[in-house]
């Protein structure tokens, strides 16, 4: 707040950075992949560097309900995080705090629902990405934006670490962070930050219940060749009987497999074995020579071995690459560490309205865009304008050759000439 006599609050200069600190996924409860979505408790800890040197980011602090301003506290801050992926969400804490002499915490923890669109191609033998989606109200072009930043030297990720549904699913990698924007409308972006887990499952109940009975009943339609070819009413009844039993057992098993508008690997597996039994039915109404009847059961036992040697091939050699192909192509690139100070001593220049001031006493203006004290070899400030007087006058000898001294050292010229 501010009184009538103060000067009104402005909005920062830059976005506010929020450096992720820790993030723990404490347990995943649920995966479901008939509903797309997982159950999971996470801790988040944002740090916001210097905070508590910050006036503005300390008014109200930990207020039930912060108020907005052009300079908003952390508390206000705090309240703008959500999760833009939950399905279902619970704050179990939510406070800032402070630690150490100069830095600000903000700590969530969370337990939700958050909505996953699993890939299923290769179901049984699917790996699947966990994301949880953290994004702020603060829009990128709005007068309070943030960012989030991190360190992969610094930032502690966990994933769990009593995993309750181990029996099903494996967790393969650790815990990684990405970085994208979200853009509802036009005009509007918004930072999200994703921590991501991926999780392999487990396929032996689907070989137990599914793989191993269709391959049986494959097998068992193949005895139809102990009849004579002539006995064309006992093949057929004994084969219609085998194609009803493995169609209705694959209605049966439906519940346990995932609703979607595609052919997973388990289904065509499935319906291959299916097919096999209907052209055995065919072979037992039409064939009546007992040499074309001995060529037809080689087939059929061909046909049988092809579909096993194919299912094995796409189960532990396609897909474990594929799966390895998509998580390369998924992976952001590793946030590069800040630079090494140079050990040339960093040259100062002088405030922008020192600056000013000095050029109109020279009877010209110039546009500058200084903040305070601009260290040239940190490069944490925007590149100035060019200065001149009246934006036609040339640079000073002095101030061109620093500038081509400092872009031919590797460094940003953030300087311009001092009068």
């Amino acid at each position: 707040m501010f009184t009538p006599f103060s000067a009104p609050p402005t909005p920062r200069e830059r976005p506010l950075a929020c450096e992720v600190a820790r993030i723990d996924i404490l347990h995943i409860s649920k995966i479901d992949q008939i509903e797309h979505a997982f159950s999971a408790r996470l801790f988040i800890q944002l740090i916001l560097r210097g905070g508590q040197h910050d006036a503005a980011l300390l008014e109200g602090f930990n207020e039930p309900a912060p108020e907005f301003s052009l300079r908003p506290s952390a508390t206000w801050l705090l309240h703008q995080f959500h999760f833009p992926n939950a399905l279902k969400l619970e704050f179990a804490e939510r406070k800032v705090t402070k630690m150490g002499a100069d830095d600000l915490h903000m700590i969530l923890r969370v337990d939700g629902t958050f909505l996953q669109h699993f890939q299923l191609h290769d179901f049984p033998y699917d790996s699947q990405t966990l994301q949880v989606h953290l994004s702020s109200h603060c829009a990128n072009e709005g007068v309070a934006p943030v960012r989030f930043k991190w360190s992969p030297f610094t930032v502690k990720l966990q994933r769990p670490t009593h995993f309750a549904l181990k029996d099903v699913w494996e967790l393969d990698k650790p815990v990684r962070l990405d970085l994208e924007t979200l853009s509802p409308s036009p005009g509007r972006t918004y930072p999200v930050l994703k921590a991501c887990v991926e999780v392999t499952r487990k396929p032996t109940y689907h070989l137990v219940n599914v793989v191993f009975p269709m391959a049986c009943f494959v097998l068992m339609g193949c005895c139809q060749f102990a009849h004579e070819t002539t006995n064309v009413e006992g093949r057929l009844e004994y084969m219609g009987a085998i194609v009803l039993t493995s169609t209705a057992y694959k209605m049966s098993v439906s519940g346990s497999i995932p609703m979607i508008a595609y052919v997973t690997l388990l289904d065509k597996y499935v319906l291959a074995c299916i097919m096999i039994c209907i052209l055995l039915v065919f072979e037992a109404a039409f064939v009546r020579d007992a040499y074309a009847d001995s060529v037809a059961l080689v087939a059929a036992i061909g046909l049988f071995v092809a579909l096993q040697a194919a299912f094995c091939y796409q189960a532990y050699l396609a897909v474990p690459r594929r799966a390895e192909k998509r998580r390369r192509a998924g992976h952001a690139p590793r946030p590069r560490p800040a630079p090494r100070q140079s050990a040339v001593s960093p040259r100062r220049v002088a405030p922008a309205g020192i600056r000013a001031e000095a050029l109109q006493r020279l009877g010209g203006f110039v546009s500058l865009r200084g903040r305070g004290l601009v260290d040239i070899e940190s490069g944490d400030s925007d590149p100035p304008g060019e200065d001149g007087v009246d934006g036609e006058a040339p640079r000073s000898k002095k101030g061109a050759t620093a500038v081509a001294r400092d872009r031919s050292m590797g460094h940003d010229a953030m300087g311009v000439a001092c009068l």
